[in-house]
This record gives C-alpha cells, structure tokens and sequence, in this order.
C-alpha cells in the first residue's frame, strides 16, 4: 500500500540570537549569526510516528490555541484541556479521547500501517539541527526538515539501526528554520502547518494539521523523541471518512463525537470547526552522505 508523502511547512518565530554588524543602509536589519568555528550537524530520521492518547486527563502535546479552556466554559467550545506530563496546563488534545471508541475498529491499524511504511523506506524523515555548539543549550541553532530516499537498514528486531549513513532525497522541498533555540536539549517552536499521511486499509488519508506545533526531545543515547500537533478541520475529516472507502463503523462513529469533542477554531454558531490532534514520534541519530 502506498503511503502519501510526508510534507511539513513551518514557520517559526526566532529569538535569542547574536546579531552581526548592521548594514550600511538605514533600513537594514541585523542579521543573526549561529554557530561558532567548531560546530556541528545533527541528524535524525523519525523512526515511528502514533497518536498521543489521553490518560486521567494526562496528555503530551501543547497549548494551540492559548486558553485554559474548562468544561462547560466559554473556551474551547466547553472542551476541558489536558495537563501535561509535566505539569503544564491547556494543552489540547481531543482527538485522544475518541480513539477508545476506534480502537475495536479497522481505524486502530493506521498506526500500524504508517510505521510499516516508515520500515521499508517509503516514508523517512530527516529532522536536522545544525550550527550546534551546545546540543543541550545552545542560543542559536538552524532547523531542517527532509526526506531520505533508499532501504533502511534494520535490526533484527525491525528498528533502525543508528548512525547508519543515508541519503537526502532532492526531489522533497525541505523546510529551513533558522534562529532557533536548544533548552535542556529540546526544540520546540509553532505555529506549524503539517499534512501527514494516514493509511486505513485502501484508504489513504491526509491529515492537515493547522497552527500547531512541533518538538523534538534529545537522549543521552542519541536517540530522540518528540510530538507533532495542531488543528484538524473536522469537515475534510468526516468527508473523507465516508468517501475514501472506510468501513462504515468508523464514519459512523467520526460523524456522532467529532462536532461534540472538537474544540478548536470557534464558530459564531458556538461550535467549533477544527479538532486538535497531537501525533508522538521516536527518532533515531543517523549520518547524511551530503555531510560526507
């Protein structure tokens, strides 16, 4: 089955950089400089991507759309928010409430099907942080998103091997983000449009996610981990459900809890339009033969 490709397209804002020498004009703009004589690349492909669940009101994830939103209150179309494992209010994810419903359903083998994709190569991305002198804290560090092309190697238990060499695939528009910040050893920044590849039997869907967020996590091993969030428009989804060969059951059971559980994008009828959903992801370091 063929997976749709996997397309990111983020605008971050930038702070906390050194800024060179002003321009001889009077409308120039500093410019940031990042990395010193000695610093270096990091690579990482996404080695699994699944949806983050909702456990006793526990969620990872982040804060779309900055409200504290409570149950039955005037935010979030009376969505409570979620806490996250750090403590951190607001955070919004509900779609990880309707996944108990779809567990006992085909819809429960997306997850699956994605990271069978992930294995045979059709669906690597690269997450790279350059400019690194400090790869726990660093000011300012530039951001890249591409895909690899060509098999993995794999262990035998079917994970990728790290610091195996891989190649960038130049046909893929990566995205660049500069100015960049690492604390305590993660990146993080939004808003975020994303449209990410689904793929439930013979159907292959895209989620769109809107004005979210993205954050990757290092480990002391190498490996990382790290959440992709934002916003899905709960109309393209139902269509898509009852359109694209689905079982039944599941846009049954899409079309009764969407509009109860969304809780995004408000609309003056009181509903709201967009669904946050929270995907969390592994990584594993490798090399790139552009590096080479």
């Amino acid at each position: 089955m063929r997976l749709l490709p996997f397309v990111l397209a983020l605008t971050w804002g930038a702070t906390g950089c050194t800024a060179a020498p002003e321009q001889a004009v009077d409308t120039a703009v500093a410019t940031p400089t990042c990395g010193g004589p000695e610093a270096r690349r990091m690579h990482w492909v996404i080695d699994s991507l699944m949806f983050a669940r909702v456990e006793d009101g526990v969620s990872d994830g982040f804060d779309l759309d900055q409200l504290a939103s409570t149950a039955g209150g005037a935010d979030g179309c009376g969505r409570a928010d979620f806490t996250s494992p750090t403590g951190v209010g607001g955070i919004d994810n509900a779609f990880g409430e309707v996944i108990p419903a779809l567990e006992n359903t085909e819809f429960v083998a997306a997850e699956a099907l994605i990271n069978d994709t992930i294995r045979t190569g059709e669906l690597m991305l690269l997450v790279s942080v350059d400019e690194v002198d400090d790869p726990t804290d660093d000011t300012c560090v530039g951001v890249h998103l591409r895909r690899a092309v060509g098999e993995p190697m794999l262990g035998t238990d079917g994970s990728f091997l790290a610091g195996q060499t891989m190649t960038t695939d130049t046909s893929f528009q990566g995205v660049s983000l500069p100015e960049m910040q690492i604390a305590d050893g993660s990146v993080e920044g939004r808003p975020v449009t994303a449209t990410l590849p689904v793929q439930v039997l013979n159907a292959a869907l895209e989620f769109e996610l809107i004005d979210g967020g993205v954050r990757l996590d290092q480990h002391e091993d190498g490996t990382a981990t790290g959440v992709l969030a934002g916003g899905v428009d709960i109309a393209t989804l139902l269509r898509v459900a009852t359109e694209e060969g689905i079982a039944a059951e599941v846009g049954e059971i899409l079309d009764s809890v969407l509009g109860i559980v969304a809780d995004l994008s408000p609309q003056p009828d009181g509903s709201c339009a967009q669904l946050s959903v929270t995907f969390e992801f592994t990584a594993t370091p490798v090399y790139l033969f552009d590096d080479e």
